[in-house]
């Protein structure tokens, strides 16, 4: 079992507070014109400040050598073959902008497969880099993808 970064995850812990506090205190006008409660902004702040830090956290907890890779090629790949889907999905799942589908809508919030697709390039990068420079000598890719 691996253990997370206690630096690193208390520094992004005290900036995901500091953003909720910088939210609150930024979002006056924005609450007046839009008639809604003053901690609303906040509240959705924190809200996804707590899904991103259990997130975070839960993923340190995990081997990269095996799940860095089955996470990396799913948001490859995942997002890929989600944007090419894109432009044959109802309007009903994806919003047009100018003719152009880029959003998916998800539950009262917009998601862009685009933005995972950048991840999931990063990784795919770094993993054709090191088979280039020879740190998978001698192992397929069904016996890389095993592991």
């Amino acid at each position: 079992m691996y253990s997370a970064d206690r630096k690193l995850f208390t520094l992004v812990s005290i900036l995901i507070a500091i953003s909720i506090v910088l939210v609150y205190s930024l979002s006056v006008y924005t609450t007046l014109l839009f008639g809604v409660n003053e901690f609303h902004f906040a509240i959705r702040q924190a809200i996804f400040g707590f899904l991103s830090i259990s997130i975070m956290w839960g993923l340190s907890l995990m081997n990269p050598d095996i799940w860095l890779s089955r996470v990396g090629f799913t948001l490859f790949f995942g997002s890929l073959i989600l944007m090419i889907a894109m432009p044959f999905l109802p309007e009903s799942v994806v919003s047009a902008v100018g003719g152009a589908k880029r959003w998916i809508k998800l539950f009262g919030f917009s998601l862009a497969p685009v933005e995972f697709f950048k991840v999931g390039f990063v990784y795919f990068l770094a993993w054709s880099f090191s088979r280039k420079l020879g740190y998978h000598d001698g192992m397929g890719l069904g016996k890389e993808f095993q592991r």
